[in-house]
């Protein structure tokens, strides 16, 4: 299994910066941004790939301090959530990334796990009350086992259509060649997407299923909340 390169691990920075600068940043383009194109709607979109880049950060955290493994590549036993893979619940995945952010932005960190627009789902009240109705986000399952970061889906929004149907909480296997696609029920055009190289992105509807294409690996488990 691979473990990320030192091109990967965070340096430079504290943790606490990197938030503070990517939250002013977010800020001023929620502020900005929404009165030159596409209203709330891309105020939100922003709010969200904001989320999504945190989320890669707090696990490249994690990852810093487990020789380069992410929770689920690592056993419970040794401080990871291997096991809980196929267990239907992704929060246990989250848990062990928001450990890492607790001190002192805990309140925020469980925030950026729901994104603004979905309805369904709240923001925790603490690290220990969290469960997957406090997430938006699925995990990919398989994606530091690949070569080529800048491809691999990480983790994105949770609203997913596989073959046009709705997809279920719990673990989605997923191969290239699936049709798969956002049902549009947190942005009404498409969604947003995490990389294993730290770059986040907006996917229309009528392209995820190319981004799925390219995935380096043939078979991919994803873990919807």
């Amino acid at each position: 299994m691979k473990t990320l390169s030192a091109k990967a691990k965070i340096s430079g920075f504290t943790l606490v910066e990197l938030l503070v600068v990517i939250a002013a940043i977010v800020i001023l383009a929620a502020v900005f941004l929404p009165a030159l194109d596409g209203g709330p709607h891309r105020a939100y979109k922003i709010v969200c790939l904001n989320n999504l880049k945190q989320i890669d950060i707090g696990f490249y955290i994690y990852a810093n301090d487990y020789g380069g493994k992410v929770p689920m590549q690592v056993s419970v036993m040794n401080g990871g959530t291997m096991e809980f893979i196929y267990s239907d619940h992704v929060f246990p995945h989250f848990q062990k990334e928001i450990k890492h952010l607790r001190e002192p932005k805990e309140a925020q960190s469980l925030k950026v796990l729901v994104c603004p627009t979905d309805k369904t789902r709240q923001a925790a009240t603490n690290y220990e009350a969290l469960n997957d109705l406090n997430i938006s986000y699925f995990l990919n399952a398989d994606d530091f086992s690949t070569n080529n970061p800048s491809h691999t889906i990480f983790a994105g929004e949770r609203d997913l259509a596989l073959n046009h149907q709705p997809v279920k909480a719990g673990l989605l296997t997923v191969t290239t060649n699936v049709d798969l696609n956002w049902t549009g029920e947190l942005h009404p055009k498409g969604g947003n997407l995490a990389f294993l190289d730290g770059h986040v992105e907006w996917s229309k509807i009528d392209t995820l299923n190319s981004l799925i294409q390219l995935q380096p690996l043939a078979t991919n488990r994803l873990c919807v909340p």
